[in-house]
């Protein structure tokens, strides 16, 4: 039959324990009045109905001994959802109560509460009062962030907390169970069990704690890292009563070590694959560290090397080595730039010149402080700068020795040349005072007298000129200049007409200003270019042309002729001394222009370009920026 709600009141209130029943959202739905009785409320149980339970909860704490574990236990109840009986809870008063609680589940959900409180007996107070400490620590170790377990001396769940086993059915049936029907429930292999009980045994033997790492796979398929341990519990007569077993997930702090260790690795292979020689020593002067190129070099590994062993590798350099190495550990910090040397024997007992540098690091682990030594090989480097030097003096003194020579040969022949010219001029006198025929025909002999002393006398000055170059004697000496009126005194002087009667050709572009030039340098490259251009285009009768080119950054000189050209394999050639085409022929040359006009140009900043085909003609172009100091690329 259907009791009415009059009826069920008639039978709560006829109860003689405390009853209250609440909402899964924590409001009273019903309540005796045995509860108010109990509790010391004057006024009808119904008052009651409709009241949140926790805050009454908090309301009444303070009538009990502990109002703040009171409250605590309340929450325990409430997340653990397991049946509570004749749990102790007392009052300040010394009274005590003992409560039940009933989770009120539907389709495994809890929706209700369902608290009965009632009075105790003496013998029920002492069981209680132990129910109740059983509960307390039950609480404790489910709330400690480490799974626990309980076992007994045969390896039998006696307790195991939430945080082992989260699922509360499993966590009721493997109390009295081991690991070995644990893996059979579960369907998994033995092997993890079997290592756990040789562990277990090993604890109860040793009657010592054993620690140990364990690898599991969680539902996603990653890797578990546990560090485990068994602690026996040792009883009055030194007999094991209990194991506690308890473990901490260190997947993190593996991670962290694994993610250290890699890049301790990079760090390595880094030392290992640069060229210096690396090497790390304690204030004990025990090597910790030494990369490749050392092992290379010297053939010691770490375990082959101490203070000792290290010093003795020192040929030269060994008390500099030692002070600094002190001064570093007593906390000096060497600028970067600070870098000695030493001289050390290698493994194949060649001597080897090392620049050196120390660096300290405090505190590295239990050995205290460490110094790194990097070690750079500059016994190659030495060894070129000496080569060089020693080319350097050669080239030196060869360059002395030409240039000594070059005056010698010019000074000796300067006096016969002198000779010759003054003797050609008393010559010229002789024949001029003979008949008019042989006066003319003296003068064909003593003009080409006289032209090849001139020759001979250009050559010298060009010899000289030369040397001059490659000692560095020659220094632009820069004045403001107009070109345009160069050019016109160079064209009235030699080409206006030239010997075959062609006409220089002289273009002007752009507003014209003054250069910044030497001027002797400046008349020699415009005298070369147009030398050059009529002398090796005698077989056209095309005017050679000179341009002058005025932006407002650069200026610009170009040459263009119709002559023979110059073959594509001697372009590359051009500027060195005494080089020539090789279709000049029997046209008169040194070879030496070109290479003094490079000079000139590249002393005043500028650019030179050479262009040209065999029979169509040359086009010189030189480029000069306004700016004297500024450098061309």
């Amino acid at each position: 039959m259907n009791l009415k709600k009059e009826e069920l009141s008639f039978i709560f209130n006829s109860l003689p324990n405390a009853v209250l029943f609440e909402s899964s959202d924590h409001i009273i739905q019903y309540v005796n009045q045995p509860f108010c009785t109990l509790f010391g409320i004057d006024a009808p149980s119904e008052i009651l109905i409709g009241a949140n339970c926790k805050d009454s909860a908090v309301d009444s704490a303070d009538y009990f001994m502990e109002p703040s574990l009171f409250l605590s236990r309340i929450e325990s109840i409430y997340a653990n959802g397991e049946q509570v009986l004749n749990e102790v809870i007392q009052f300040k008063s010394g009274d005590t109560l003992l409560r039940d609680y009933i989770p009120y589940k539907k389709d495994e959900k809890i929706i209700g509460h369902l608290w009965l409180y009632k009075k105790t007996t003496q013998e029920n107070n002492i069981l209680s009062v132990a129910n109740s400490q059983k509960h307390f620590y039950e609480d404790l170790m489910n709330n400690i962030p480490a799974d626990i377990a309980i076992f007994d001396p045969s390896h039998r769940y006696l307790f195991v907390n939430k945080l082992a086993i989260s699922n509360a059915e499993l966590r009721k049936w493997i109390i009295g169970k081991d690991d070995y029907e644990y893996c059979k429930r579960a369907n998994r292999s033995t092997e993890g069990a079997e290592n756990r009980r040789a562990l277990f045994n090993k604890c109860i033997d040793t009657k010592t704690t054993v620690e140990f790492e364990e690898q599991n796979i969680d539902g996603s398929g990653k890797i578990i890292y546990n560090l485990r341990r068994f602690s026996p519990v040792i009883g009055m007569q030194g007999k094991v009563e209990y194991v506690i077993g308890y473990g901490i997930n260190v997947s993190t702090i593996k991670e962290g070590e694994r993610k250290l260790q890699e890049h301790f690795n990079e760090l390595k292979s880094m030392f290992n694959n640069i060229d210096q020689l690396v090497i790390t020593l304690d204030m004990n002067g025990a090597v910790n560290f030494v990369n490749s190129q050392w092992l290379n070099i010297t053939g010691l590994d770490q375990d082959m090397l101490g203070e000792s062993s290290l010093f003795q590798l020192i040929e030269s350099g060994l008390e500099n080595f030692r002070k600094t190495l002190f001064t570093v550990f007593s906390g000096y910090h060497l600028p970067p730039s600070t870098e000695k040397q030493i001289v050390i024997t290698d493994k194949n007992g060649q001597l080897r010149t090392m620049r050196y540098y120390m660096a300290r690091f405090n505190h590295v682990r239990e050995r205290g402080q460490i110094v790194a030594v990097f070690f750079t090989d500059i016994t190659d480097q030495l060894k070129a700068q000496k080569d060089l030097l020693e080319t350097a003096m050669r080239e030196r003194n060869l360059s002395e020795m030409k240039t000594n020579f070059m005056s010698m040969v010019s000074h000796e022949l300067r006096t016969p040349l002198s000779v010759i010219l003054s003797s050609a001029e008393i010559l010229e006198m002789v024949y001029s005072k003979l008949t008019p025929e042989m006066a003319e025909k003296g003068a064909v002999y003593i003009n080409r007298i006289v032209g090849q002393v001139d020759k001979m006398t250009q050559l010298m000055n060009d010899f000289l000129f030369i040397s001059k170059i490659e000692s560095g004697k020659i220094k632009p000496q820069l004045e403001l200049l107009d070109i345009q009126l160069m050019l016109h005194e160079i064209k009235e002087e030699s080409y206006n007409p030239w010997t075959d009667g062609r006409i220089l050709q002289v273009i002007t572009k752009g507003a014209p200003r003054l250069v910044k030039f030497d001027k002797t340098m400046l008349r020699h490259i415009l005298s070369n270019l147009l030398s050059n251009a009529f002398k090796y285009s005698s077989n056209s009768t095309q005017d050679p042309i000179i341009r002058v080119s005025f932006t407002d950054q650069y200026w610009f000189v170009t040459v263009a002729d119709a002559g023979i050209g110059i073959e594509e394999e001697d372009l590359s050639r051009l500027g060195e001394p005494f080089v020539r085409g090789g279709n000049v022929g029997e046209i008169e040359g040194t070879g030496l222009g070109l290479m003094t006009i490079k000079f000139f140009v590249d002393h005043h900043s500028g650019f030179l370009r050479v262009r040209s085909k065999r029979n169509k003609g040359t086009l010189v172009s030189i480029r000069f920026p306004f700016d004297s100091n500024k450098i061309l690329k």
